[in-house]
């Protein structure tokens, strides 16, 4: 029993390791000219919260959730925006 313990969370951080580099991506930087950065807070916040979806059906407070990248991106790019190189 004590063999399958310490072989365990190695084995689970293996297996996570192509999500986690997933999540290591960065956060996209949007540019729209006239705009001040409370603004376009305000824009990226709308679009979360459009792009989120539970990833729970019960309605729990601490539900995991998820952000559908593309409907964030069209709701960016709907409202003006462009991805800023970096």
């Amino acid at each position: 029993m004590r063999y399958v313990r310490s072989t365990a969370i190695p084995l689970m951080l293996l297996a996570a390791a192509p999500f986690l580099a997933g999540c290591a991506t960065g956060r996209i930087a949007w540019e729209k000219s006239g705009v001040t950065q409370a603004e376009r807070e305000g824009d990226e916040n709308a679009c979360l919260r459009t792009a989120i979806t539970a990833d729970s059906g019960g309605g729990q407070l601490l539900a995991p959730y998820c952000i559908d990248r593309e409907i964030y991106t069209r709701c960016m790019e709907g409202r003006g925006y462009t991805v800023r190189s970096q």
